[in-house]
């Protein structure tokens, strides 16, 4: 058993309460005609540091042991995690160091930086985020606090599950993108704990498709370490984290980068929704054919998606990139 329980996860909820936001839930408008259903998106995109990681890093952080944390923390991730957890650092006292691909989005790493945490560049793969982070470790003797694979972490992201079903109990399915597999194992979690009948479905780029390979084959497949838009989505699906998936996610979407393009385009333009390319995975997937068949043969007419996060490169929107 991985030991994630919704137990854990209500009791995440009472710790947060007042250091995360309740973020709202929305009419999904023009999204709605385009997935056949009802849609209302769950806008982590205004939670604290522009993502849903703040609920994790605070939640890991809270059950920290004081002169544990006083020797600092560390992480490797491509921007949200890293913002979120040096702001509840910052919150507690603690120093922070992050491991940061050196690709990573500036307006990212400036606020990381801005946040008070030291940044060590690596290159663009999970073992070189993994190696880094083992040197930070090794030389600072700090407690590493994962982007996902970490019990309170995923507890901490579960929280938006008992939100969603606290503001909109006749929710049918729920849909998440999914890189780790911290937030929609949590979500998962907490949503089937409060109404077992609740379907719960992962949206993930083709690009970078190691869970739904792995969902495939029962075995933890590795990441494909492929550029991928989606950034925040690059991470491989991990050690507690997969269970959770194996359980308690109904199915796996993929969407190609196109998708995930002209998908965040019409997220800005028509949505009036500033969000960054994670995001937009979802927002292709519950617009693809295959989801609409997949709600028609469920009988899916209330659908709860997740947009994840807001953290976008303004300078590097993808649509004015020349291909």
């Amino acid at each position: 058993m991985s030991g994630v329980t919704l137990a854990g996860i209500q009791e995440a909820a009472a710790r947060l309460r007042g250091v995360v936001r309740l973020t709202p839930l929305i009419d999904g408008g023009e999204l709605s005609r385009e997935a056949g259903v009802e849609v209302r998106l769950k806008l982590e995109s205004l939670q604290r540091t522009g993502s849903f990681k703040f609920r994790g890093a605070s939640n890991a952080l809270a059950r920290l042991a004081p002169d544990v944390g006083a020797r600092g923390v560390a992480t490797h991730s491509s921007g949200n995690h890293a913002l979120a957890l040096a702001v509840a650092a910052r919150a507690r006292g603690f120093p922070c160091t992050v491991v940061m691909p050196h690709d990573a989005a500036r307006p990212k790493r400036e606020a990381v930086e801005q946040a008070g945490a030291s940044i060590v560049s690596c290159e663009p793969t999970m073992s070189a985020r993994e190696s880094t982070l083992a040197e930070v470790v090794a030389r600072t003797g700090a407690c590493v606090i994962p982007p996902f694979d970490h019990i309170d972490v995923i507890e901490g992201q579960g929280t938006i599950g008992l939100e969603i079903l606290d503001t909109w109990p006749e929710v049918d399915a729920v849909m998440a993108p999914i890189g780790g597999g911290g937030m929609i194992g949590g979500i998962a979690v907490a949503a089937k704990g409060r109404k077992s009948s609740v379907s719960v479905v992962a949206a993930e780029p083709l690009a970078a498709d190691d869970a739904a390979r792995s969902v495939a084959s029962g075995v933890r497949q590795s990441p494909t370490n492929s550029p991928t838009l989606a950034d925040g989505l690059r991470a491989g699906i991990g050690a507690i984290t997969f269970p959770l998936v194996q359980r308690h996610v109904d199915r796996v979407l993929t969407v190609s980068e196109a998708e995930i393009r002209d998908w965040m385009r019409f997220a800005f333009e028509r949505m009036k929704l500033v969000i960054e390319p994670s995001a937009a995975v979802g927002v292709a997937a519950i617009r693809s054919p295959a989801f609409r068949d997949l709600a028609k043969a469920s009988g899916w007419r209330r659908v709860a998606l997740v947009i994840c996060g807001g953290n976008v490169d303004l300078s590097r929107l993808p649509w004015l990139t020349k291909d």
